[in-house]
This record gives structure tokens, C-alpha cells and sequence, in this order.
């Protein structure tokens, strides 16, 4: 049996081409769609005003001969028909691809190249002007740096190659070599500084762009916590009811039964009167618990403290047959749900002991506010005559 070694696939040769000159897109679509029509309708628009411009140049006063006539001709054809291909497809599909604005710069240094090789070579006094914009708008579009700096790499060989080879070839005696060299430098140094510019402004963009969709993550987060939180209020106030229509009732119903059969059985038996009167009180004690998350309704529903903390109180009077009342000084501050419910807890607690271990006779819950904030809040109970604290010091404020 052999064993051949595993088959190991490695990068096709463009895609490490690709890689070494940074560009991570084959498309070569380095901007959303929006940008890409955006770059695209301004290259077409900047490439009929130098379309007008070299046109005007070839018409007036020509110094050559009509062989070069019709080439410059032709080639300015050519580029207007694939141009207005281009301006075309922005106005009717609204889209445009980066490989066909890619073949436009690619047109335009083959254009320019010609031209010159057609003329007088690096002697013509204007003609490699037009390679400085068709370098800036491709360091625009792509801002890989590799790629840039390959790009003008190339263009300045072939501007070079033809200047050293077309007509007259440099005229040392003249020092055009330095002439030449100055050329190519400010390509490079256009290139340098375009891609520069266009890498800032692609980064400030993504950063504006990040932001944005953090600022959108997070309003989506508040959207569920509003929409979890508003669900969990409407659970709770449903659930009070149920409590109050279920529960609380037979509860409620029970306790009476037994203080029917209390009334009934008299003090005959001092046993089962016993038993009946804990009872009554154990039934009480659990029809005043279970208006806890009863009257908490009250708090999901939006209603003030003192409010429900009043209802709250009327509700110990009917239960437990201790008179209560609330006190409450000053005006009550905006008080968010959970302050609203810790502090009804406490209330409800005080009561509580007050009932089960004081033995009270009355009971006063004091509720005091001022400066935006809850600054005490006590529940006193009358035991045997002397007033007794329960519950003091809760201090809230409105957040």
C-alpha cells in the first residue's frame, strides 16, 4: 500500500503578486459603491475637459503633417468612446467597477505614451503634463501604496524608455538629462502625496464609519433593553393581577372561613380557639404578603411612591385591623422603577414587623422629601402605648 504525501495547494502566482503589492481585493474595488460612483463621475467629467483641451490643442494650428494628424485623431477617439461607455453606465446603471476605471488609466498612459512617441519625443514642450492626472486619479481610487508605487514605477520606464529612443534622443549639452530626472521626480512626488491624502481620508472615513455602526449596535442593545425591560413590567403587572384574582382571593376566603368557625366555636374548647385564632393570624399574615407584589403593580405602572405607598397602608388597615397611615412632606422627585420598588420593599418590610413582633396598635410611615432626593423614611408603630421606630435612615436620590 502507498502512501503518497498530501496534495498542498499553493497560491497561484497573481494571487501572491496581489499580496505582495497589498492590494486584498482581486475586483480591485477598494470603495463602497457609493464612493466608487462617486470617483467614477468625476473621472469621466475630468477626462472630457482633457478630451476638450487636447482636442483644441491638435485643431489649432497644427505643425505636422496629417499622417500624425489623424493618429492623435484617432487615439482621442478612442478614449472619448470608451469614456462616454463609462459616463453611460454611471448615468443609466449607477454603478461602476474599479477594473473598468482601471482600464481607463491604463488607455490614457498608453494614449499619452503614443502621442509622445508620435512627436518630438522628451523635446515636446507640454505632452507629459497628462500623465500627472491620470497618476493622481489612480493613487485616489487605490490607495494601496505597493500598488501606487509600481504603477508610476512603470509609467515613468515607458516615459523614460521613449525620451532616450524617440527623435533626438536628451541633449546632454543641454543638461535635459536633469530636466528628465525632474519629471519623473514630481510623478513619484505626485503619486506620494495623492495616496497619502487618499489613505487619511479613507481612514478617517472607516473611523467615522466604525463609529457609526457602534453608535447603531448600541441604540439596538437600548431598543432590546427598553423593549426587554418594558416586558418584564407588563409580566409583573399581569402577574399582581393574577395574584389579587387568584391567590390573594382564596386566601382572603379562607381566612373568613376561619374566623367563622371561630365565632361558632365559642370558648368552649379552649384548644381549637386556640388553634382557630393562630390560624386567622397565619392567614392574615399571608393575605398581607401576598399584597406585596399585588400593590407593586402600582409602581410598573408608572404611580408614585407616596401614592402607592397610601393604597399600601389602607391595605394593612384592612387586613391586618391595625390602623396605619402615611405622612409624607414635600414633593416627591422623578424616582426611577427600581428606586421606587427598593423603597416600597422597605415599607413593606416595616409593616411587617410591625404586625408580626410589636404587637402594634397604630403604625405611622413617614415619608420626607427634599432637594431632589428621599432624605428620610420611617415607619413608627404604637406598641402598648409607646411609640416605637421600625424602620429610619433611607436616604434616595432621584437617579
Amino acid at each position: 500500500m502507498s502512501h503518497e504525501p498530501p496534495y498542498n495547494k499553493s497560491p497561484r502566482p497573481t494571487a501572491k503578486v496581489i499580496r505582495l503589492l497589498g492590494v486584498n481585493d482581486w475586483s480591485l474595488n477598494q470603495v463602497d459603491a457609493v464612493a466608487m460612483r462617486y470617483v467614477g463621475t468625476l473621472t469621466v467629467w475630468g477626462h472630457w475637459m482633457i478630451l476638450a483641451l487636447a482636442l483644441i490643442e491638435t485643431l489649432y494650428r497644427p505643425y505636422y503633417g496629417l499622417p500624425r494628424f489623424f493618429a492623435y485623431l484617432l487615439l482621442l477617439l478612442l478614449l472619448a468612446g470608451y469614456n462616454g461607455y463609462l459616463h453611460y453606465r454611471i448615468r443609466t446603471k449607477g454603478v461602476i467597477a474599479g477594473t473598468s476605471l482601471l482600464a481607463l488609466y491604463v488607455m490614457d498612459v498608453a494614449a499619452i505614451s503614443i502621442a509622445i512617441a508620435l512627436s518630438t519625443g522628451f523635446s515636446h514642450y507640454f505632452m507629459h503634463l497628462f500623465y500627472y492626472p491620470v497618476l493622481a486619479a489612480f493613487a485616489v481610487l487605490f490607495t494601496s501604496l505597493r500598488l501606487n508605487l509600481v504603477w508610476v514605477t512603470v509609467v515613468s520606464i515607458v516615459y523614460v524608455t521613449i525620451s532616450l529612443t524617440v527623435g533626438d534622443g536628451l541633449d546632454y549639452e543641454a543638461r535635459e538629462e536633469k530636466a528628465l530626472l525632474a519629471r519623473v521626480a514630481v510623478m513619484f512626488a505626485i503619486v506620494w502625496m495623492v495616496n497619502m491624502a487618499s489613505r487619511f481620508e479613507r481612514m478617517r472615513f472607516g473611523q467615522a464609519v466604525d463609529r457609526e455602526r457602534a453608535l447603531d449596535r448600541e441604540r439596538a442593545l437600548d431598543r432590546e433593553r427598553t423593549e426587554l425591560s418594558q416586558t418584564l413590567q407588563r409580566e409583573r403587572i399581569d402577574l399582581s393581577q393574577t395574584i389579587h384574582d387568584t391567590v390573594a382571593q382564596s386566601v382572603y376566603m379562607i381566612g373568613l372561613g376561619i374566623d367563622t368557625a371561630r365565632s361558632l366555636a365559642g370558648d368552649a374548647n379552649l384548644e381549637l380557639t386556640s388553634t382557630l385564632d393562630e390560624l386567622s393570624r397565619l392567614s392574615r399574615s399571608t393575605v398581607w404578603e401576598l399584597r406585596h407584589p399585588v400593590n407593586m403593580g402600582g409602581i410598573y405602572e408608572g404611580r408614585e411612591l407616596g401614592r402607592v405607598l397610601r393604597s399600601h397602608a389602607s391595605s394593612f388597615t384592612n387586613v391586618t385591623a391595625v390602623p396605619a397611615e402615611l405622612t409624607q412632606t414635600g414633593v416627591e422627585p422623578p424616582l426611577s422603577i427600581q428606586t421606587r420598588s427598593l423603597l416600597f420593599s422597605i415599607a413593606h418590610n416595616a409593616l411587617t414587623n410591625a404586625y408580626r413582633h410589636a404587637d402594634a396598635r397604630k403604625v405611622s410611615v413617614e415619608l420626607h422629601f427634599g432637594g431632589g432626593s428621599i432624605s428620610d423614611s420611617r415607619c413608627r408603630t404604637m406598641a402598648s402605648g409607646f411609640p416605637v421606630t421600625t424602620q429610619s435612615a433611607v436616604t434616595a436620590s432621584r437617579t
